[in-house]
């Protein structure tokens, strides 16, 4: 009997374990490093099921959720394992919070982090991708110099190059991007972002020798790249989205999708500069470029009808957001070409498409496309006031005077709540040396606006009295 004892109790000993909560933790574990987060998910929940406070099993149920791409899913667990004092999971609940887009959340995660294990590299990386994430970009290049600087790792080499070129830091961005290029010679997502940060710093020489390593070491196509970033778009992290195409830009140079996408996505952030550099470009290169014009229609070099209709609907989205990037800017005139765009690849263009072209010709100084756009708008919808009174500041600013006068009539006429209008129709009588049917004008419009204080001003210019 006694020969038998040890045996017994080293089996009821591995029963023990297998059915502990570390064993299934273990399990779920060696899942996570193979890449099945599904089977590591099961056996975490069988750990939690044996013990719901099992932090290891909490943490291993955050990180099964991010490898999922299920961010939201992820934030209780790691919640719960954090606040059990687990600091990897730190690292997870930043992670999810970050790609849902609540940065200034992970920002205090990391903070709570880094104070629990100051020296530890990946909280430092992670923070200085958070206040990127949050529009802070000086404060990331100057967290990424104090944190960042002695870091060898060339991937944080290379976010402490990224931060510097968000805070247009461009020398000390080529700088780092070149020390992370030299040391990640075989990594081509590393040589892309370099190659874009010099491309952007036009250092052509670094920008050419790393675009050439990223295209060597990089799928041939970037599709499955697009899609992750729209992926994070979708979910919220516009920033990691954004870099992740920089790269993409910085290795497939000709490809118009890949420009396209990053301009919009500069764009949603109000990124005006780089919109309009990436947007413009987009529609330059194919598929975008590809376009000939039949009948007056222009039309998509495409036997397919359902890819052309598609093409021509990002082409036109791209030369809407373009138009509205330069809007932003002050850059009227480009605004103006880019909504053209826009338009001639409108199948049915509205009046409206040509009185927007019109207003923005008309703050770019450019009576003559003014005019034309404007033309066109009256044309198609002859009762819009808007078309008409354009149509009589060009007239006005070709001199014309009597076909000025014409159509700020019809703008007045169809529209008598625009006081501007009157106004503007009153000063051209009065340049024509007709005050009495200004002064009628004028008294006519004080029965519609009897308090607008500049009707009367005119009113009173032009002879006119109040009557008490």
């Amino acid at each position: 009997m006694s020969m038998r004892k040890p045996p017994m109790a080293l089996t009821l000993a591995i029963t023990l374990w297998a059915c502990s909560p570390k064993h299934y933790i273990a399990k779920g574990d060696a899942h996570l490093h193979g890449q099945r987060p599904d089977a590591a998910a099961q056996e975490y929940q069988r750990a939690l099921d044996k013990d719901p406070t099992a932090v290891d099993a909490l943490r291993g149920m955050a990180e099964s959720y991010i490898q999922r791409e299920q961010p939201v899913r992820a934030i209780m667990p790691a919640q719960r394992a954090v606040r059990a004092g687990n600091i990897p999971a730190h690292r997870l609940l930043a992670r999810a919070m970050l790609t849902i887009g609540r940065s200034a959340d992970a920002i205090k995660v990391l903070e709570k982090a880094r104070k629990a294990a100051p020296e530890n590299n990946a909280f430092q990386q992670m923070l200085v991708e958070a206040l990127i994430a949050d529009g802070q970009y000086d404060t990331a290049a100057d967290t990424a110099d104090a944190l960042l600087i002695d870091m060898s790792d060339p991937h944080a080499r290379t976010l402490h190059a990224w931060a510097l070129s968000r805070a247009d830091r461009m020398n000390d961005a080529v700088a780092i991007a070149a020390d992370a290029a030299a040391i990640a010679s075989d990594d081509g997502q590393i040589q892309a972002e370099c190659a874009a940060i010099f491309w952007k710093a036009k250092r052509e020489k670094s920008y050419a020798q790393a675009n050439k390593m990223a295209r060597a070491l990089l799928p041939a196509s970037p599709r499955q790249a697009l899609i992750q970033a729209k992926w994070l778009q979708e979910q919220g992290h516009t920033e990691r989205a954004i870099r992740t195409v920089e790269g993409l830009r910085g290795a497939y140079t000709t490809n118009g999708k890949v420009a396209a996408t990053l301009g919009l996505l500069y764009a949603e952030q109000s990124g005006w500069s780089d919109a309009t550099r990436h947007l413009g470009a987009a529609l330059t290169l194919k598929p975008y470029s590809n376009t000939k014009t039949v009948s007056g229609v222009t039309r998509m070099n495409s036997g397919d009808n359902l890819r052309e209709g598609l093409r021509r609907a990002e082409l036109i989205e791209i030369a809407e957001r373009l138009g509205d990037a330069y809007r932003a800017m002050g850059r009227h005139g480009n605004a103006a070409t880019a909504w053209t765009t826009a338009t001639e690849h409108t199948i049915k263009p509205s009046a409206e498409d040509y009185i927007r072209i019109a207003q923005a010709w008309n703050r770019a100084g450019n009576i003559v496309q003014m005019g034309q756009n404007a033309q066109t708008a009256s044309t198609m919808a002859p009762q819009n006031p808007e078309a008409h009174l354009l149509l009589a500041r060009a007239y006005d600013g070709a001199n014309n005077l009597e076909w000025s006068i014409r159509h700020a009539q019809k703008s007045w006429e169809l529209d008598p709540s625009q006081a501007m209008v009157v106004i503007f129709l009153g000063e051209l009588y009065e340049r024509r040396g007709e005050k009495r049917m200004a002064r009628e004008l004028y008294r006519d419009a004080l029965r519609r606006h009897p308090s607008d204080a500049r009707i009367y001003a005119a009113f009173e210019r032009v002879g006119g009295s109040r009557r008490r």
